[in-house]
């Protein structure tokens, strides 16, 4: 027997499932699935391809054209980097003091993805 909440029952896991359009399934992109149902999905990544059929992932390609001295496009370069640390510094330090925290560290930051 399927235990409760199984495929096919109509659990709330299956309902957001079933509600992703193929629009949306299609291609990798970031999808936000919500608590309270609401689902969004963003553009697909224009950096890495995913496809099982495609070339590989963008960052693969670039990592060894970097190795062989080529040119390569930087997906994320130092400041990325940063943003994303501080992100998380601020996810660790709300849980701690269980309220929202502000991401801090990165004022004056501006983009640094440029090829290389």
């Amino acid at each position: 027997a399927a235990a409760p909440g199984a495929d096919g029952d109509g659990s709330a896991a299956a309902r957001r499932a079933s509600a992703v359009t193929a629009a949306q399934a299609k291609g990798a992109r970031l999808q936000v699935w919500r608590h309270d149902g609401a689902h969004s999905a963003g553009a697909p990544f224009a950096f890495e391809s995913l496809d099982q059929a495609g070339p590989g992932p963008g960052s693969l390609h670039a990592f060894v054209s970097a190795c062989r001295g080529e040119e390569y496009e930087v997906g994320a370069g130092p400041v990325e980097g940063l943003k994303a640390v501080a992100a998380i510094d601020a996810l660790y330090r709300s849980i701690r003091s269980g309220k929202p925290e502000s991401v801090a560290g990165c004022e004056g930051f501006s983009e640094s993805r440029v090829a290389a």
